[in-house]
């Protein structure tokens, strides 16, 4: 049985090891299961989950088989990408479009839970814990050479892409989520 809540501090260790096999630089890391481009730290995640949340799936013996980030909508965001991100967002997209908006991600799933429905057991469990009087519309970024992470998102759970932008010397896709009808 998996259970999905928001994370505590104790979950951090098991979270960093649920990232590690996703960042580029590990040895037999494989990139066709999706990447991280940055590194987690403890801090972060703690500022992830200070912020709005950070929500994980649990299976036995309460190790963690997944986890998703949520962040604010807002101008300063302690991440320069995430701030790209929003600064192409506020100057291209409509405010009808901007709607209750957040920040959906990161998101990883181990290697062990595939299969089991953990990323869209943690996206329902994501509007569940979300107001639905304050967030109604989810912006995510993806690497574009992350096809992986672009399908499970778009064609595992209907995101749109609404957007690309540049950080760095990286090209990334802008995605969004809207509350499903049903959870309204």
């Amino acid at each position: 049985m998996i259970k999905y809540q928001r994370a505590i501090p104790a979950n951090y260790p098991e979270i960093l090891k649920v990232a590690e096999p996703f960042y580029p630089d590990v040895e037999h890391s494989d990139r066709s299961r999706g990447f991280l481009d940055k590194r987690f730290t403890t801090a972060m995640l703690s500022s992830i989950n200070q912020r709005l949340g950070l929500l994980i799936a649990e299976g036995e013996k309460q190790h963690v088989l997944g986890f998703l980030g949520l962040s604010p909508f807002s101008d300063g965001s302690p991440s320069p990408v995430v701030d790209s991100m929003l600064k192409t967002l506020i100057h291209t997209l409509s405010p009808e479009l901007l709607d209750k908006p957040f920040v959906f991600g990161p998101v990883c799933i181990s290697k062990q839970a595939a299969g089991l429905g953990v990323f869209k057991g943690l996206y329902q469990y994501m509007w569940q814990y979300l107001s639905p009087s304050q967030y109604q519309t989810g912006f995510a970024f993806i690497n574009q050479d992350n096809l992986h992470s672009l399908n499970a998102h778009t064609k595992g759970l209907s995101a749109d892409i609404v957007g690309e932008f540049n950080h760095q010397l990286s090209a990334y896709f802008i995605i969004r989520y809207q509350r499903p009808l049903d959870l309204s």
